[in-house]
């Protein structure tokens, strides 16, 4: 800290200014004191947002900076102006920055430079999270405090960036700027990467990756040159090497890139996805249910974690806020899921990698497991999806729950990192085709989502809203328009929503016993009277006609068929001891599990109650534990 000088103020809203702390391009920062004796950063903006359009947009800029998670960050706490001039109030952290320490003691190395890479990413991804592009990432803008690295001087660049580009002046330091940034296009969530990766090689080797000096030389070899990435090695030399790719959207997210060096395996397509985060269009549910359905467990803590890892999985959202532009909808055509009965004879067995459950199929059926995930508490809570081409299951994530929608365009998934969410919900839906993840927001906190399924066309999601252990109404997110619909319903019990037949509707439990068949809106079409408890699958197209099943209410094992148009009783089946119904496959056969012993079997039975075939067998523990999904091919 060096002393004022005289035209500095002493004091800056409630807050005395001891000190200078530094001076830049974007104006002078000072050591402040609140009344109550505590240290905060103090930064006056002293050129660049002489317009009132440019203010408003830092002010826009600065509210969202305020979201940032306190995830290595150094948080913003306040933003005003003092004569005129826009100031904004940060944490105060008390350590040299990596440009500093780079300069007096040389490269880093080991598991200095690894925490430094996991830090720094983990405050990328808080300030992605919230809609913010930092743009000016460097060692210079990375301090290192006792409690490990905290990235400064996020949320002030955007209303410079437009400010200046009139101006033909560039926003950033050169040697960590990506190529995008000298074209004249906005700079992104990827810029922010490209940046990063720069700083790590920086970091480790004493100089950025595409050197310094003259900058017409210095820009023509980021634009066109290989970076120079020298003695880094390993998985980061690996991550760096992604990130200094020259198209944006070649360069993973921030929170995938955490997780790849945190050592979670995460798919390469979704690593090497665009970095823009765009809101999400609603998804898509499997007309066939999941062998079993079970919540995750609500977790209360980490235990053994290390914290970026925790950060990790609580970051794996991005917030919707400033909206992102939206993506344009998918304009290839949906794959048409197959039609037609499974075959009643299984040719071929396969192991569920990780498991003991075994599936028994015949590649002649139209439906398969499509996505399974393991909830055994020692395991991690592994998820996985299956190839469409191979047949081959493949990771997806942790405390993730992957479903396939039918046709195998997409993959809808909640995670269970939902909970302690405290603002919001997003549903993950991954476009087979690309490989991209994006994420859209649903409900906000306290309500949270349940029992995502997809229509039978494979375009939409329904999933229940939940709070307070009642169901408040319903979600449907449209993955190709690209819009998603919340809708609350008054008078419902706590039983989840599931899709009418055609798509067009929405079956629930209403109170007294009777079901209500909704329009997408919320509108009553029919209330059926008296008809049990309801059952997996919602309308279905069967031998019995297009019906819904429920508990009948005369006898627990009994299950009834009701007409979805009439609400007559079209028929009932006879379950055997141990047996439980989980939805139609096709018109003549429906999935049920049954337990006894130490072995249980996923089971394909017919209209009368009897097994045709098994579809899925293993120990009785893991067929519990291990959730598997069934959607059409």
């Amino acid at each position: 800290m060096s002393p004022l000088i005289a035209s500095d103020p002493v004091r800056i809203g409630g807050y005395r200014v001891a000190g200078r702390l530094g001076e830049g391009g974007q104006g002078v920062v000072y050591l402040g004191e609140s009344p109550d004796g505590g240290r905060v950063a103090i930064k006056m903006l002293g050129a660049g947002l002489d317009d009132p359009d440019a203010r408003t947009r830092f002010r826009q800029e600065i509210g969202y900076a305020r979201r940032v998670k306190a995830f290595c960050t150094a948080q913003v706490l306040e933003a005003g102006e003092l004569g005129g001039t826009p100031y904004v109030v940060s944490e105060y952290v008390d350590g040299p920055s990596l440009a500093q320490v780079i300069r007096e003691r040389g490269a880093l190395g080991g598991a200095e430079l690894r925490r430094l890479a996991i830090g720094t990413l983990t405050a990328l991804s808080a300030i992605h999270q919230a809609g913010v592009v930092h743009r000016d990432f460097k060692p210079g803008n990375v301090l290192l405090s006792r409690d490990g690295p905290r990235v400064i001087d996020f949320g002030i660049s955007t209303a410079l960036e437009e400010a200046e580009v009139r101006d033909e002046h560039l926003v950033g330091t050169p040697p960590y700027m990506a190529p995008e940034q000298f074209g004249g296009r906005r700079a992104g969530p990827p810029a922010d990467l490209f940046a990063w990766a720069a700083t790590m090689v920086a970091a480790a080797t004493g100089s950025p990756p595409f050197g310094t000096g003259d900058l017409p030389a210095l820009i023509n070899r980021i634009l066109r040159a290989e970076p120079d990435l020298g003695d880094l090695d390993g998985d980061l030399r690996e991550l760096a090497a992604r990130c200094l790719i020259k198209e944006p959207g070649a360069r993973p997210v921030a929170t995938r890139a955490l997780l790849a060096l945190l050592g979670h395996r995460v798919p390469e397509q979704a690593l090497r996805h665009t970095g823009e985060q765009a809101l999400l269009a609603e998804g898509q549910q499997s007309a066939a249910p999941p062998a079993r359905r079970r919540r995750w467990p609500v977790m209360a803590g980490t235990a053994g974690l290390a914290v970026a890892v925790a950060a990790a999985l609580l970051l794996l959202r991005p917030a919707p806020e400033p909206p992102a532009p939206t993506p344009t909808p998918t304009q290839a055509p949906l794959p048409a899921p197959r039609e037609g009965p499974l075959a009643l004879t299984s040719v071929s067995e396969l192991k569920l990698p990780d498991t003991d459950v075994t599936l028994h199929e015949n590649p002649a059926d139209p439906v398969w497991v499509s996505s399974y995930h393991d909830q055994r508490p020692s395991g991690g809570y592994p998820s996985y999806t299956r190839d469409a081409a191979t047949g081959a299951f493949s990771f997806f994530g942790n405390f993730d729950e992957p479903i396939v929608s039918p046709g195998g365009g997409y993959v809808a998934s909640l995670s269970a990192t939902r909970f302690k969410r405290t603002d919001f919900e997003t549903i993950r839906l991954r476009d087979r085709a690309t490989g991209r993840d994006r994420d859209v927001r649903t409900v906000d906190k306290p309500d949270t989502l349940f029992r995502p399924v997809w229509s039978a066309d494979g375009r939409r999601v329904v999933a229940t809203i939940m709070r307070d252990n009642r169901a408040r109404g319903f979600v449907v997110v449209d993955a190709v328009a690209g819009s998603v619909k919340v809708i609350r319903v008054t008078g419902t019990e706590g039983a989840t929503y599931a899709w009418g037949s055609g798509g067009g509707s929405v079956l629930h439990q209403a109170p007294g016993g009777a079901m209500r068949a909704l329009d997408l809106d919320g509108r009553v079409l029919r209330t059926y009277q008296s008809v049990g408890e309801p059952l997996p699958g919602g309308a279905a197209k069967t031998t019995f006609g297009t019906v819904f099943a429920t508990k009948c209410v005369d006898n627990s094992r009994n299950i009834c068929l009701w007409d979805e148009k009439s609400g007559a009783r079209k028929g009932a089946i006879r379950l055997a001891k141990g047996v439980s119904f989980r939805g139609w496959l096709d018109e003549g056969h429906f999935l049920a599990t049954r337990a006894g012993g130490k072995k249980a079997d996923v089971l394909l039975m017919d209209a009368t109650g009897r097994v045709a075939r098994v579809l899925a067998d293993g120990p009785a523990a893991e067929i519990d534990r291990v959730a598997l999904w069934f959607t059409r091919r």
